[in-house]
């Protein structure tokens, strides 16, 4: 994982992969379907592998329900949070607006093409985003790997909603779609901290909890 700025933001350049809240509180691995289902259902934190396949990991992070992130202080190391949706326009506003902001945002590899359409998009942003997909709402089936990237935000768009963000193969947009609570979602974070805490370059999240 690295900082990168864009603008007047520090972002990092992958997707969330942590199984720990910062206090060291386990976040439980989700096995099945069931399983995610029964977490949403009782409000409990949990994550899981794109297709509960651990090989995905190294590209795509991991999914989080949206209890294990809906405490961005608890998830997040110190100097870091979930961004909002303000953020996020800001990152888009500064990238040229919703459309080419999503072409610029995705990485130049890792994206399927279908027909004479290419998924890949310039990273001119350094954002690197990779299209690891999402859970279903209701079902908890996993959808979309290689075709679209989903975020979290911080912001709620109802009692049962919270404002994601979401890049397509297809298109060059990075558009905002009213999450259900009961989906599994990528997070990426933003460095709101010291100087020291948001220098570009690697870094290991592990270590910083």
């Amino acid at each position: 994982m690295a900082i990168k700025t864009i603008g007047a933001q520090k972002w990092t350049d992958t997707n969330l992969d942590v199984s720990t809240f910062q206090d060291g509180t386990p976040i439980s691995e989700i096995s099945s379907s069931e399983q995610w289902t029964a977490y949403a259902d009782a409000g409990t934190p949990g994550w899981s592998y794109y297709a509960f396949d651990s090989s995905n990991a190294s590209l795509y992070g991991k999914l989080y329900n949206w209890y294990a992130v809906s405490q961005s202080s608890a998830i997040c190391p110190k100097g870091y949070r979930i961004p909002t949706e303000a953020d996020y326009t800001t990152l888009i506003t500064y990238l040229g607006g919703v459309d080419p902001a999503g072409y610029k945002m995705k990485n130049t590899e890792n994206w399927l093409t279908l027909g004479r359409t290419p998924g890949n998009g310039s990273n001119e942003s350094n954002f690197k985003g990779n299209p690891g997909g999402y859970v279903k709402s209701s079902t908890a089936e996993f959808w979309d790997l290689g075709w679209s990237g989903n975020f979290w935000t911080q912001t709620t768009s109802s009692a049962t909603e919270v404002v994601s963000k979401r890049i397509y193969w297809s298109n060059k947009q990075c558009i905002s779609v009213n999450a259900p609570i009961d989906m599994g979602l990528s997070v990426r974070l933003i460095c709101t901290g010291s100087s020291q805490d948001c220098t570009d370059g690697d870094f290991d999240i592990t270590n910083m909890f």
